[in-house]
């Protein structure tokens, strides 16, 4: 009858060690879920603010590099994968949890190479899809008048992380997009190259 007990008393013991176990997974994934969605929302208020800018903009656009402070100046969007996001006029880590961020070149839609980082979090969300796209596919870039371009995809290419060239301005006069993220599984980044279309 004692062993009884004894035995019981331990198996009580491993159950209660798995149902914590279990509930800390489940706490866990419940915070994680819940941080995602935070970004997720801040992200779409982005968007309604984007379409707000566009509603009252002029062609007076303020250049992004007079201010030191990260705002709007423009939107991205990409059917094929259902990819529509604000662009951010800096980048920073915290930046990229928000939006697509420009990181280097001239405000949407001018002459120059618009370089456009975006995370990876292979879910679906902000550039995870982007390595889906293909040779001539269509990327639509906004400006705060809510016009925009399309431009065709002509290169898609992996690069070292380190690897600064394909911030290259040398576009012989043309409009180009370069739109960056990381490879997770190589650790390197995958780049697309757009050209505007005629």
């Amino acid at each position: 009858m004692n062993k009884f007990y004894k035995n019981k008393t331990i198996f009580l013991i491993v159950l209660i060690f798995f149902i914590l176990v279990i509930l800390s997974i489940v706490i866990y994934f419940y915070i994680l879920k819940q941080k995602e969605q935070k970004l997720y929302s801040f992200s779409e208020t982005l968007d309604e603010k984007y379409q707000t800018l566009s509603l009252y903009s002029n062609n007076n656009i303020v250049n992004s590099s007079a201010s030191n402070s990260s705002h709007i100046i423009g939107k991205i969007k990409i059917e094929k994968i259902n990819l529509n996001y604000s662009i951010l006029s800096t980048c920073s880590e915290e930046l990229l949890k928000i939006s697509p961020c420009r990181l280097y070149g001239p405000e949407p839609n001018q002459i120059g190479n618009l370089c456009i980082a975006g995370h990876n979090y292979d879910n679906g969300k902000f550039f995870s899809n982007i390595n889906k796209l293909s040779i001539g596919d269509i990327i639509r870039i906004y400006d705060l008048n809510n016009e925009y371009l399309e431009y065709s995809i002509y290169d898609k290419f992996e690069v070292e992380i380190n690897d600064t060239s394909v911030l290259s301005q040398d576009t012989n006069g043309k409009k180009e997009l370069t739109l960056i993220t990381c490879n997770n599984k190589k650790k390197n980044r995958f780049i697309l190259k757009a050209k505007q279309m005629d």
